[in-house]
């Protein structure tokens, strides 16, 4: 082991022992909670829903809870080897744990307690909560592992982090139910979030549903606009 060389990923700062492609593979899974932070920007920018940007409010929360713990616990990274990069930054919790944590348990309490079933979709929507939350967990659960795999923490760091995480996202979400949903009726009413098209779809049971049957009626209105008989 002492010999392992170890190598960044293409164009980012994981790195993964040279040769290996499993732990290439978790490399790239390390590298999900970047990726997934990123692209909430887009998301927020096309949906422009409240309860998305509280979502994505709640991962810097969390972020600055990890970085606070950090410091306070002040508990090293592991050594990889002699030759290996030292790690100033202190590692207990993990960051990417405590992120899977707080992602995986707000998004699962979403599933199960926000959006409803549209049973006449598909023969098997009354599932796809329950499969959704499945790979959700185990997509979290490997990103806690490549952390430990990819040496970057400690099983202590990563399960510190992990359970952060869900405290978190639980905490996270109950504030959404309980104190900010209550008002995003009235801050979406706001002239201010009208002018920006910030909408609030915490009232529908279902939005993608309803998202849907909006644009197509409003397709077929205009579709009968523009065709001319012949």
């Amino acid at each position: 082991m002492d010999k392992e060389i170890w190598v960044p990923v293409t164009f980012t700062h994981i790195e993964y022992p040279k040769g290996d492609l499993f732990g290439l593979i978790l490399a790239w899974f390390s590298l999900l909670p970047s990726f997934t932070v990123i692209s909430f920007i887009p998301i927020i920018v096309l949906r422009r829903d409240l309860t998305t940007i509280f979502f994505f409010m709640g991962m810097f929360v969390n972020e600055g809870i990890n970085q606070v713990l950090k410091r306070i616990i002040a508990e090293p990274r592991p050594a990889r080897t002699a030759s290996s990069v030292q790690w100033s930054q202190h590692g207990m919790p993990s960051a990417h744990s405590q992120f899977a944590g707080y992602f995986s348990m707000f998004i699962i309490l979403l599933f199960y307690v926000r959006i409803s079933v549209v049973t006449f979709i598909i023969p098997l929507a009354k599932i796809w909560k329950h499969v959704l939350a499945a790979v959700t967990v185990v997509v979290s659960l490997a990103v806690c592992y490549s952390r430990h795999y990819l040496k970057y923490h400690t099983q202590s760091q990563i399960c510190a982090g992990f359970l952060v995480g869900l405290g978190i996202g639980a905490l996270w979400f109950i504030l959404l139910e309980k104190f900010a949903g209550p008002y995003f009726p009235i801050i979406a009413s706001m002239p201010i979030c009208e002018m920006l098209l910030i909408k609030d779809y915490s009232l529908i049971p279902n939005a993608l549903w309803c998202e849907y049957h909006c644009i197509k009626t409003e397709m077929r209105s205009r579709a009968k606009k523009y065709i001319r008989p012949e």
